[in-house]
This record gives C-alpha cells, structure tokens and sequence, in this order.
C-alpha cells in the first residue's frame, strides 16, 4: 500500500492532532497547553517543526531547535520531539520526517543534528531506527527543576 505523504512545515491548524502524537509519544497535553507552547515555538526562529500529513490529517511531526554549541564551532540541530502516529508506524514515515530534518538543517547551515531518547524497553525499536539512520548513541542525559537560591548575607 502507497502512502500519499506530505511533509510541511506546521501551522496552528495541526494543534489537535499534535495533541494525539504528544500523548502517544508519552506527554499527554492539553489542547490549551499545546497551543501555548506552539505560539512560543511558532515565535522563534530557532525552532522549525515539520509535520507528516495524509488526506488533511497530521499523522507525524519533528521538531528541531537550533543553537550554537560551546564545545565546537558551527549551528547545531537537536531534534526535540519526533513521533509518528502508532497507526501508520514502520510505513516509512518517521525515515521521510528524519530525512526532511536533516535536508532542512543542510539547507540551514547546520553542522551537526542530535537528539535523545529514552532509555526503556519500550524505545528499543526506537533505538534501532536511529542507528540504521546512521545516529549513534552517545551521553547519558540529566535533567532537574530549577530552584531559586537563597543567599545568606
């Protein structure tokens, strides 16, 4: 079966179905919430998400940041989320969505692209499309909530 894949930029119309793919990459979202962060990501010019579509329906979505990297000269491109609808995976979606990022970063100026992944049984699968992607595994990341300091006089 020949799927009629088009790859675009985002627009504020594909909210709905951001939703859906955010919850079935793991982070379930609001309505109200994703449209919030669209209009901050929509608003800067160091992000770019790209969506998959069929038929008028986003079933796919990437989304890049770009930066300067302090260890190295050169724009970087982290790819912050990517995900294709549970329904249409292993139908090549989530290798056209990588392969329209990296296209976009080379149109960019971009000298490296990376991104992360978590660690659970569950991403396996998702481990091994990135290798045969030609991505290698890498740093172990860390996250926390920042706190204000209190400073004693």
């Amino acid at each position: 079966m020949s799927l009629n894949i088009n790859i675009r930029h985002s627009t504020e119309k594909d909210l709905q179905d951001m939703v859906i793919l955010m919850d079935q990459l793991g982070y379930p979202t609001t309505f109200a919430e994703m449209k919030e962060r669209y209009e901050h990501i929509a608003a800067d010019d160091n992000f770019t998400t790209l969506v998959a579509e069929i038929n008028g329906r986003v079933i796919g979505l990437i989304g890049l940041q770009t930066s300067y990297l302090y260890e190295k000269n050169g724009r970087h491109c982290r790819i912050m989320a990517m995900v294709v609808h549970e329904q249409y995976r292993g139908s090549g979606i989530g290798r056209q969505l990588l392969l329209s990022a990296e296209q976009w970063a080379a149109e960019h100026q971009v000298d490296s692209i990376s991104l992360n992944s978590s660690n659970g049984a569950n991403r396996e699968a998702a481990h091994e499309f990135y290798q045969e992607m030609g991505y290698t595994a890498g740093s172990t990341g860390f996250s926390k909530k920042p706190q204000v300091l209190q400073h004693n006089p």
